[in-house]
């Protein structure tokens, strides 16, 4: 310990130290504090790629005019955009009855939401588990304590402390990693909802138009 204090900075030092002593509960702690943060980063990273817009919105509705309805459909499916697909799906049904374009719209969104879903049931187990590993260390703790007095080196006051510290720190450190991302797991399924709210509002606010401008768009 003392030879990798000496290439650390003091702080990290006690970082590295404290974390040490929170015994082998700590690297599972770690692991999920990792895929947490990882899980959380390309999330936002995904639904910032796949935003939707008013200006996109128009470039859809003008394209329909100035390129007509197939042209504009293969373009929406050369694009990698969720929403791109959907109202790509959506303009290939537009001469077909509501309730058969509404079904459309349906299967298209389901088919993506996976993509939208990915790894929340994962992020969700984080929030479940750190709690538990944090448990898990506090019982190691309390363990390494009684086989101490069990003993009866009741003066081994640095083994009694170790213990202690274990227990302590990884329930500190699994409640540390569960509060936050059960708030954060809550404010992504919020978005992921209120992603899926603009997907239907955006595709029935094209449909409306092209029904408007039909006689303005060649097929």
């Amino acid at each position: 310990m003392n030879a990798l204090s000496s290439f650390l900075p003091q702080g990290d030092a006690h970082m590295t130290e404290i974390f040490l002593k929170g015994g082998p509960a700590m690297l599972a702690l770690l692991l999920c504090s990792f895929i947490g943060v990882y899980i959380v980063i390309q999330k936002l990273l995904f639904l910032r790629f796949n935003r939707i817009d008013s200006i996109y919105i128009e470039k859809v509705k003008t394209t329909l005019i100035t390129s007509g309805l197939q042209a504009t459909i293969q373009k929406l499916k050369e694009d990698d955009h969720i929403i791109s697909r959907v109202i790509a799906n959506a303009l290939r049904l537009a001469k077909l009855s509501r309730d058969d374009i509404q079904q459309g719209i349906k299967e298209t969104t389901y088919a993506e939401l996976p993509k939208l879903e990915k790894n929340m049931s994962l992020l969700t187990g984080i929030v479940t588990a750190a709690p538990m590993l944090g448990l898990l260390g506090t019982v190691l703790g309390l363990m390494r304590i009684f086989k101490v007095l069990s003993g009866g080196e009741l003066g081994d006051t640095a083994a009694i402390s170790g213990g202690i510290a274990e227990a302590m720190i990884t329930t500190v450190a699994g409640l540390a990693i569960a509060i936050p991302f059960i708030f954060i797991n809550h404010y992504l399924s919020h978005r992921v909802e209120g992603y899926m709210m603009d997907i239907e509002r955006s595709v029935h606010e094209v449909l409306n138009f092209y029904k408007m401008s039909e006689h303005e768009i060649k097929a």
